[in-house]
């Protein structure tokens, strides 16, 4: 009221300022608007509809108004007089421009304008059709005045229709295009528990790095509060407008549609270029939006560059991370091994990992591309939660630790240790180290990877594929630096008998990660995963000791690796076994068998989050996965000590855990909503908070303990 009053108060005393009516003509002229009457036609035919408009030309910071005026104002409106049989539809309206007065938000128009109105004379019409109309407008700056008069226009009746001269057809023109079209996109609306509507346009595959400015006008949608903020989020699946309600929808039922006009500004290889659209949004009452979880307290949007320099920053980090450990230290051992060789050796070995590191990502790009053309959607790790991958990646790691422990070698070494390292055996070893470690290496998120990574899987595909890229360079560069600076490379200790007992002591991380695996699966698919799994590694070890059988081609050497092959296709059908089995189904339903332990939380939901929130309860929500290394050791260091359970206990905090070992939907939409691409990630709401604050991805239990301490 305290806005509004100023606004009632000046129209009052503008009333007796009244607009210079000059008779029946087709011209008013005021101190602030120009209007008139013009055609689009110099000739009309008779029952055939044209178009003519009132044009307003206005003057300079002076504004009139939109059909819907917004916090405060009047629409412009046309009362016809026609002849009998003669009319008139309702006005046409352009995109309005947002006019802010102070807070007040108004929706208007500046400078010049048309509105458009389409004409349909009698079907008997001849000699001159006459054209009245009586026309009323507001007009404000600092004041707001109320201006009238009354237009007017004759066309001939003809034969055919007659366009206007050159420059009204132009007036034309423009003001089409400034008319909003027809939504390609379907939309709805939802109404979250707090009473504030949510818009959203399946607008899918959009570019979000082309899209800005967007705003929603609503036309005819009273429960819309137009002072707040709009803060559209535009994501490859379409645009999300959260929406404040008004004081008149608390007292009325939400309507079955709601309409308005969407505008954004579209970068495109020829410049900006603003577009409008109809939306007609349904009400959708299954959509229960959480508006408070768009954006978070502490997060903001990435540029490009910001998020290329967070991917290199972060596959630099990822080098320290607990599950890229025994492959990096393989490749240590072998840059060792390689210090007797020539500098051009340690350079082609170095480049020979980072290609294979850079390779790696970049199949991981194109199998991310393929997968959100075809799905929509796709998170960092996804493979993981695919029982069949997982299973492949425990026989792999069983398979290279074997080599590690000497019972086979593959090409002068697998990693490239062995034999002939200076020969094409040793840079192909060096390739796949580099790919084995991009394997190992995506269950972890290390610090500025996720929101890198929240960009790229959001973003069209040469920034996707650039920002995985940047991430894998970061994760070659410390080895790239090594085979090429000869400083660090006199650092590195003599090769010696020592190399072959690393070696062989390095097999044992990589059969505790094909154990870890293991365990991953059965999150996955319940006791049967065990059974499937080591049946299939005791058939891969079977079928290479067969191989290893030497002595000279005969038919028992043929028959050894028939048999060979017969086990390692049994170990395989255990893969498809698995997926099939009724554990893996109840494991992917959320089942009993599924996820990780539930001990002192409660499962996570959406609901239960903003029932918490609603309740002005601290919240804290942890979203974790089994075959997420660093989950589980930010679970083991910070969440589940005694002084972080005591500290939980303290504040009330209820503690919500959200399990994505398998494919859960609602953790996937909330993940995108807050412009994560995986876990982990941590939220915590503090009583009374609007927004949940996202906590760094390494945690520690003195971080815990002080943010539900922080005040």
């Amino acid at each position: 009221m305290k806005r509004i009053l100023p606004f009632l108060l000046a129209l009052l005393v503008s009333l007796p300022v009244l607009a210079q009516s000059i008779g029946n003509t087709s011209v008013v002229t005021t101190d602030n608007v120009r209007a008139e009457l013009i055609s689009e036609v110099s000739t009309v035919k008779a029952g055939e509809p044209f178009w003519v408009a009132l044009r307003q030309t206005i003057k300079p910071r002076w504004h009139t108004y939109w059909k819907n005026p917004g916090d405060s104002g009047l629409p412009t409106e046309i009362a016809w007089t026609l002849p009998p049989g003669a009319k008139a539809d309702p006005i046409v309206w352009p995109t309005p421009s947002l006019v802010d007065v102070q807070g007040i938000i108004n929706y208007g128009f500046h400078d010049d304008i048309l509105l458009m109105v389409k004409v349909t004379p009698p079907a008997d019409a001849s000699g001159t059709l006459h054209l009245a109309a009586g026309v009323s407008w507001l007009v404000c700056d600092d004041v707001c005045i109320p201006e009238d008069g009354k237009v007017a226009l004759d066309l001939p009746v003809g034969a055919a229709a007659t366009p206007a001269n050159a420059a009204t057809r132009a007036l034309f023109d423009k003001a089409r295009r400034d008319v909003p079209m027809e939504s390609p996109w379907p939309a709805r609306y939802g109404m979250a528990t707090s009473g504030d509507p949510t818009l959203v346009i399946d607008a899918k595959g959009l570019k979000p790095d082309t899209i800005s400015d967007v705003y929603f006008f609503p036309s005819d949608w009273a429960g819309v509060a137009n002072m707040s903020k709009q803060r559209a989020v535009v994501t490859a699946d379409g645009i999300r407008i959260p929406l404040k309600k008004s004081d008149a929808a608390a007292k009325a039922a939400p309507p079955a549609q709601a309409s308005g006009t969407l505008v954004l500004t579209e970068k495109t290889g020829d410049g900006t270029h603003r577009q409008a659209f109809d939306i007609v949004a349904k009400l959708d009452p299954a959509f229960v939006p959480s508006a408070a979880l768009v954006s978070a307290s502490n997060e903001e949007s990435l540029s490009f560059v910001e998020a290329l320099l967070f991917a290199l920053v972060g596959g630099l980090i990822l080098n320290l991370m607990p599950c890229v450990f025994p492959v990096l230290a393989m490749k240590a051992a072998a840059f060792a091994r390689l210090a007797v060789h020539s500098r051009s050796d340690m350079r082609r070995d170095g480049f020979a990992y980072t290609v294979g590191v850079l390779v790696s990502f970049g199949a991981m790009a194109a199998a991310i591309l393929a997968i959100r053309s075809t799905l929509g959607e796709v998170s960092w790790g996804f493979q993981f939660q695919s029982p069949i991958f997982s299973l492949l990646v425990a026989y792999l790691f069983f398979v290279v630790g074997l080599n590690l422990s000497g019972v086979f070698e593959i090409a002068g070494g697998f990693t490239g240790m062995g034999q002939g390292l200076a020969s094409k055996g040793g840079v192909t070893g060096a390739f796949f180290t580099g790919v084995l470690a991009v394997v190992v290496a995506t269950p972890c998120t290390a610090p500025f990877m996720a929101a890198a990574l929240g960009f790229a899987l959001s973003q069209p595909a040469p920034q996707t594929v650039a920002v995985l890229l940047a991430m894998g360079l970061g994760l070659a560069l410390p080895y790239l630096a090594l085979s090429m600076t000869p400083a660090l490379q006199r650092l590195m200790p003599r090769p010696g008998a020592w190399m072959d007992r690393l070696r062989q002591f390095l097999a044992f991380p990589m059969y505790a990660s094909a154990v870890w695996m293991i365990w991953v699966l059965t999150q996955q698919t319940g006791a049967d995963g065990v059974l499937y799994a080591l049946g299939g590694m005791i058939l891969i070890a079977f079928a290479i000791w067969l191989l290893r059988i030497g002595g000279p081609i005969s038919p028992a050497t043929w028959v050894r690796r028939g048999v060979a092959a017969v086990a390692v296709l049994l170990a395989l059908a255990a893969v498809i076994k698995i997926e099939d089995s009724p554990a893996t189904a109840a494991a992917a339903s959320g089942g009993p068998s599924a996820g990780v332990s539930f001990e002192g939380w409660e499962r996570f939901s959406r609901a239960r989050m903003m029932e918490a929130v609603a309740a002005r309860k601290p919240v804290f929500v942890d979203f974790t996965a089994a075959w997420c290394i660093t989950c589980l050791v930010n679970e083991r260091v910070a969440l589940e000590t005694a002084g972080a359970r005591k500290a939980f206990e303290q504040t009330g905090t209820v503690k919500l855990k959200g399990d994505w070992t398998n494919r859960d939907p609602e953790i996937t939409a909330l993940l995108k909503e807050l412009g994560r691409a995986g876990v982990p990630l941590y939220l915590y709401w503090a009583p009374g908070a609007d927004k949940p604050l996202i906590l760094p991805q390494v945690l520690t239990e003195a971080s815990i303990v002080a943010q539900l301490a922080a005040k």
